[in-house]
């Protein structure tokens, strides 16, 4: 700036802030993959959970139906609680396997893998967007 000093650099000057200001931390390239895949790991063990929480409390319900069925018919209460664990058990293992893999697709957007458009480089969701089909 031509005549005028910077106000900024001058308060800086007045306050002697320069030798504490911090240099923004870098991180390598594999460190930066290796948080990014720490993070997608913690959310799909997230997931997970929640699948094998939703799964096993629907094969419960479903489970306590025909135990009680069972239990009627064949005149034993122990089909009850056999049918419960069991039903909840597998249909909360298959929940939990399907929200895993249900996962994948909704984490990758944040990879911004990217496509060519119009000779320019945008993210696979606006390119999916602005797609022409002949």
């Amino acid at each position: 700036m031509s005549g005028k000093e910077d106000e900024y650099e001058k308060l800086l000057s007045e306050q002697n802030l320069k030798d504490r200001l911090e240099a923004p931390q870098t991180e390598t390239a594999r460190q930066r993959k290796w948080r990014i895949v720490k993070r997608k790991f913690a959310e799909v063990q997230v997931y997970a959970k929640q699948g094998f929480i939703m799964g096993s409390l629907v094969g419960g319900g479903f489970g306590l139906v025909t135990g009680l069925w069972a239990a009627v018919q064949y005149k034993k209460l122990s089909m009850i609680p056999i049918s419960v664990i069991v039903s909840g058990g597998s249909f909360g293992f298959i929940m939990a396997c399907g929200s895993m893999i249900r996962s994948d697709g909704l984490v990758a957007g944040e990879y911004q893998q990217h496509f060519r458009l119009n000779d320019q480089e945008v993210p696979i969701q606006q390119f999916w967007l602005n797609r022409r089909f002949e």
